[in-house]
């Protein structure tokens, strides 16, 4: 994939898996994530698995994966990177309304759960990954 059928794909899509490390162990789940120019943004449930992994290893892999029902054609992404834990408010609060509007509802829609993320005991749980190590495959004509 060149930068522009990246940089469109990830637009488009609003739905990865983050994938970690339990110490030896892989671990990964499935959420909605969001971009700017330089991030993607994404979370997990705060003092959950996921949050706890990349306390100890900010190493992650963003996967981003669309295909049709024969597997003829496809796409995927992976976004390499540290994930950088967000904590200050205002930033979180414009992550979730951005989120928010990524998934059709009101802009305020998930402002009630500011708090949830920020008073956990071991920190915010949202993150941001840098769009700066990307790559992308696609198959786009059938076989």
């Amino acid at each position: 994939m060149n930068e522009k059928e990246i940089r469109d794909f990830i637009t488009d899509w609003s739905w990865c898996t983050i994938v970690a490390t339990d110490g030896e162990q892989p671990y990964a789940i499935e959420v909605s994530y969001v971009i700017d120019e330089d991030y993607i943004y994404c979370g997990s449930r705060p003092g959950g698995t996921m949050h706890t992994c990349l306390k100890k290893n900010s190493n992650v892999v963003l996967k981003i994966c669309d295909a049709d029902k024969t597997y003829e054609t496809w796409r995927a992404l992976a976004v390499r990177g540290k994930a950088e834990f967000i904590s200050d408010r205002d930033s979180v609060l414009r992550i979730l309304r951005m989120i928010a509007k990524t998934r059709g509802k009101e802009e305020n829609a998930f402002d009630n759960t500011i708090d949830y993320i920020l008073s956990n005991p071991s920190g915010s749980s949202l993150f941001r990954v840098s769009l700066t190590d990307i790559t992308g495959v696609t198959r786009d004509t059938p076989l």
